[in-house]
């Protein structure tokens, strides 16, 4: 029988969906060996989730301190045959019924064998019953993220992140106007969905630089609504104002990405 873990973040246990994930782990035939209460520092994110760097990232590792380490979150040590896919699989059915986006998403597991045994033997180690290291020949270390700019030279980022936290964590949050590029009567917009390939920091980066004259907060509000709802239009104006702040997507690396007709007002 192999072993994983499932980590319950804090607003998995604030909703009451511990009893949906262990239903979800049961099914799968996975049997819960330990559990262990757990309060994240930003010392322990930065080293569970070692793909996002402090200069690249800053963005991302605002966010996730913001979330991860403002509360009680809960580890599920498993046990049951195939437990490391098996584990994957309860993640991805809790996401797809409760999350509602990279912030309020309830679970995690990992995704390779290699963060499968530096995680939990962070997370578990100093427990007794589970004292037995993982052990894996992949390497341990998961690779970094597509980097965006160090953005704490531009703001306060525990700041900006607090004054956005609730419409990240909103069920349903408004959607947010396009920015106008120019003063011109929109003819065209530039429209955005969700790109996997780009990190938090990397697609913010390129939205700011595409969007000239947009606030940070609007810059993120604006990725992040497009990467919930896709092909969303974040900017509006004349044809050559359009085109332009395309190619810079697209200079960025941005793929997700085009243009349509300006939607109606």
């Amino acid at each position: 029988m192999e072993r994983a873990f499932v980590l319950l973040k804090p607003d998995c246990l604030s909703t009451g969906r511990r009893p949906a994930v262990e239903a979800a782990a049961a099914a799968e035939g996975l049997a819960v060996v330990c559990r262990h209460p757990v309060a994240l520092t930003p010392s322990d994110v930065r080293l569970l989730w070692s793909e996002y760097t402090d200069g690249g990232h800053a963005l991302m590792r605002a966010f996730l301190d913001r979330y991860l380490c403002g509360g009680v979150s809960e580890v599920l040590l498993l046990r049951g045959p195939d437990a490391f896919e098996a584990a994957r699989r309860v993640k991805r059915a809790i996401r797809s019924r409760y999350a509602n986006g990279p912030f309020a998403n309830l679970v995690h597991t990992a995704e390779r064998r290699g963060e499968l045994a530096r995680q939990a033997n962070h997370l578990l180690g100093r427990c007794p019953a589970c004292a037995e290291p993982f052990a894996c020949d992949e390497p341990p270390v998961t690779p970094p993220r597509p980097a965006g700019r160090d953005f704490r030279r531009d703001a306060d980022l525990p700041g900006l992140v607090e004054s956005l936290w609730p419409v990240v964590q909103a069920t349903d949050p408004p959607p947010p106007a396009p920015h106008r590029l120019d003063t011109r009567p929109p003819a065209a917009a530039v429209y955005l969905g969700a790109d996997r390939a780009q990190s938090l920091d990397s697609a913010v980066t390129a939205v700011w630089s595409a969007l000239p004259g947009v606030a940070l907060a609007r810059a993120v509000t604006l990725m992040l609504h497009a990467g919930r709802v896709g092909g969303y239009p974040i900017a509006v104006g004349g044809s050559r104002a359009v085109q332009r702040s395309h190619r810079t997507l697209r200079a960025h690396g941005i793929t997700a990405c085009g243009i349509g007709p300006a939607p109606r007002s």
